[in-house]
């Protein structure tokens, strides 16, 4: 009998919508826990069989699970493909000179979708915040828009790091660390990353006892 026989997914109870410009595992997240369910075991289901833990959920499946399409999932999350590739517009090249205007000539369109992809708040929170309209925001979060400039991928936090080495002091398992970053602390660091800390860590010469001295 096979292990990984393919079981039928349903759509979840609770409905979550997707938020323009998040990621993938940040709308998993909220997906799961509306459904009072684990962010990382959701993870686990939605990768592709044998859904190995670690590996990235695929969007066919997650599609499955939430009640929607493909492609409306490719045109609102971050880091899906996007069914369309973008093309600058009149209004696209109009709203990014705005945006620059309003940030002393600096282009921020790049690190505004940066920000969206892991925050938290409504779409109206972040344009005010940025001092943008709700439309313009809109238009810059979606994949049609284009990025020239984007933001460059950020390096592990410090906090992450020391989060990190306090769970191999405490014995967890590298697995065991990143279920708790995904459940616990709203974050996707890859479990070859983590596996990879470990095993630099468990190089690392233990310091020697002090002898007690007569």
């Amino acid at each position: 009998m096979n292990e990984y026989l393919q079981i039928p997914l349903a759509p979840l109870p609770v409905d979550v919508r997707p938020r323009l410009g998040e990621t993938t595992v940040s709308y998993i997240q909220r997906l799961a826990r509306a459904n009072h369910l684990k962010p990382s075991e959701l993870v686990r289901h939605l990768a592709p069989p044998p859904h190995k833990t670690g590996h990235r959920p695929a969007l066919v499946r997650l599609a499955k699970v939430c009640g929607r399409s493909t492609d409306v999932l490719a045109n609102t999350l971050a880091d899906a493909t996007p069914a369309h590739l973008p093309v600058w517009t009149k209004d696209d090249l109009r709203l990014r000179r705005r945006v620059a205007l309003r940030s002393d000539g600096f282009d921020m369109t790049g690190l505004i979708k940066q920000d969206a992809r892991w925050n938290k708040a409504s779409l109206r929170q972040i344009a005010n915040g940025r001092q943008i309209p709700l439309w313009g925001l809109k238009r810059i979060l979606s994949p049609r828009f284009p990025d020239p400039n984007p933001a460059a991928r950020a390096f592990m936090t410090e906090d992450n790091y020391r989060r990190i080495k306090a769970h191999y002091s405490q014995g967890l398992t590298a697995t065991e660390t990143w279920r708790c970053f995904l459940d616990n602390h709203d974050s996707w660091i890859p479990l070859t990353t983590i596996t990879a800390l470990y095993i630099t860590l468990a190089r690392e010469p233990q310091p020697a006892e002090s002898s007690e001295t007569q």
